[in-house]
């Protein structure tokens, strides 16, 4: 095993007395409340001491990073364990240093359903492997202490045999967002989302919603920002075994579909368009109507038409391709991550969000291979009645001038709208799941489901009991035995058929 690239120069453990806490933000100050009603479950910030109260900070390109993975869940995929998230937490800070600086500036560590979450800031003098390599390494410590804990399926999103280099493909989803760099405004407003139980397509509400269309978001129209000019979407396909089956391999060849996509997978390369809103608006809802293609990015638009910034990224990939000891692995939806700016050229948290209220349906759910409606849900929920699909969402002030997350806001919070929202979604959600059990829609088209070995072996052993027969016809055609159908009619009976 290679040595690290990351950890502090003299072997130690970064003391905590490194870091300021959010838990401790209001100490010494005259408390504004007398009792404080807790309505949402806001993570704790970690921050840098010496980067966060600097004096003179440097003005450099900056980054947010958010990795999320299941390594493990209380009674099967329902929460992550405190205890498992505190030893992830643990390990990121112990081993927070990079050549002698702070690999994240500030983070978070928080939790959707079972997956386990570190969102952080990081300077551009930090390599992105290494951030990926203390990652993966923390999951890692996570998933032994849920094994520890006897928790279910530990380990389950690190599919990869081990960290080679980069987290895209080996199981987690990550994304990382530059954010911009300016002298008169520190303030950046960051969003994150995550989901639980579904797949990247999830997020195509978000992207085609308050990107594209002003029923959404109505700074389409009347905002003098870049707003006006529209977006940039990169679209991407993701379903790698469909394009092996386009590109000429069997779709009952298992040698030749796994041979083409690993042929695919090398150099992590992807399919991908990009289309403009709101100029090709039928295109883009063509393509993002189904699981196969989603937004993965979305660009400002500069005068001339042509990317500015990035601004939206999603980790829009899905776990076809991946090889594990066992060869290539459905890996399941994916549970992705979100990332993106508002305000100003973007749009405000509340209007991302908004598609959200209508209740839409997504695919996921429990065994990962059920359609059903999504909850969105406050940070730090667990997953219910069956097993979700849930979403959660969080606003982050960022100073892009220290690299410190200064305060956190959840979008779903409890006593907000979205509570008829959840009550309107899990009325619709009961009556779709009891109204249609094992069949479609309320299942996923037998290619999509998660867990299909037994449905495999059910399907097989049924296809051999078929038999090609001719049709069985009455009248003046022909019956099973090939010649005329003759009646015989005895009195008082109807006719049977020879």
């Amino acid at each position: 095993m290679s040595a690290r690239r990351y950890g502090p120069p003299d072997g130690h453990p970064v003391p905590f007395s490194e870091y300021h806490q959010s838990r401790d933000e209001l100490a010494g100050l005259p408390q504004t409340l007398a009792e404080k009603i807790p309505v949402t479950n806001t993570p704790n910030i970690f921050s840098y001491r010496s980067y966060v109260f600097a004096r003179n900070p440097a003005l450099v390109q900056r980054f947010v990073k958010a990795t999320k993975a299941d390594v493990g869940g209380v009674g099967g995929h329902v929460v992550a364990a405190e205890e498992v998230k505190s030893t992830v937490a643990k390990f990121v800070l112990d081993n927070n240093s990079a050549g002698g600086e702070p690999i994240f500036t500030s983070l978070v560590v928080t939790h959707t359903g079972d997956d386990v979450a570190v969102t952080g800031i990081m300077t551009e003098n930090v390599d992105m492997t290494v951030v990926d390599e203390l990652m993966w390494d923390a999951l890692q410590e996570g998933a032994a202490k849920a094994a520890e804990l006897g928790l279910y399926g530990p380990g389950q999103d690190l599919v990869a045999d081990a960290f080679t280099g980069n987290l895209r493909g080996a199981g987690p989803a990550t994304v990382a967002l530059p954010l911009p760099v300016r002298k008169d405004n520190a303030s950046q407003t960051v969003v994150l989302s995550f989901a639980d139980k579904t797949e990247p397509m999830a997020f195509n509400y978000y992207a085609t919603g308050a990107y594209l269309l002003p029923r959404f978001n109505t700074g389409l129209v009347i905002a003098a920002s870049k707003m006006k000019r529209g977006y940039l979407l990169d679209i991407v396909d993701l379903d790698t075994k469909a394009q092996a089956i386009e590109a000429g391999a069997h779709p009952r060849d298992q040698k030749a579909l796994d041979g083409k996509m690993e042929e695919m997978a090398k150099g992590l390369q992807e399919k991908v368009i990009t289309l403009r809103a709101p100029e090709d608006l039928y295109d883009i809802e063509g393509l993002t109507r189904s699981s196969r293609f989603v937004v993965a990015r979305i660009w400002s638009r500069n005068d001339r038409g042509e990317k500015d910034q990035l601004g939206y990224i999603c980790s829009a990939e899905r776990l076809h391709n991946i090889k594990t000891k066992k060869g290539f692995t459905y890996g399941g939806k994916d549970d992705p991550v979100l990332v993106a700016f508002a305000q100003g050229d973007w749009p405000a948290p509340g209007e991302i969000t908004s598609p959200w209220a209508a209740a839409p349906m997504v695919a996921g759910d429990c065994r990962g291979s059920h359609n059903l409606h999504i909850l969105p849900v406050p940070i730090n929920s667990q997953t219910s009645y069956w097993s979700g699909p849930i979403l959660s969402c969080v606003t982050l002030s960022v100073n892009i001038h220290t690299g410190r997350i200064g305060a956190i806001s959840d979008q779903f919070a409890l006593g907000t709208p979205w509570d008829e929202v959840r009550r309107r979604a899990s009325e619709l959600a009961i009556q779709f799941r009891l109204a249609h059990g094992v069949k479609q829609p309320a299942t996923l088209h037998e290619d999509e489901l998660e867990y299909q070995e037994g449905w495999k072996e059910r399907r097989a052993r049924l296809e051999r009991q078929f038999e090609v027969r001719p049709p069985l016809t009455f009248g003046n055609g022909h019956g099973n035995g090939g010649g005329p159908a003759r009646a015989r009619v005895a009195p008082g009976r109807p006719a049977e058929v020879d």
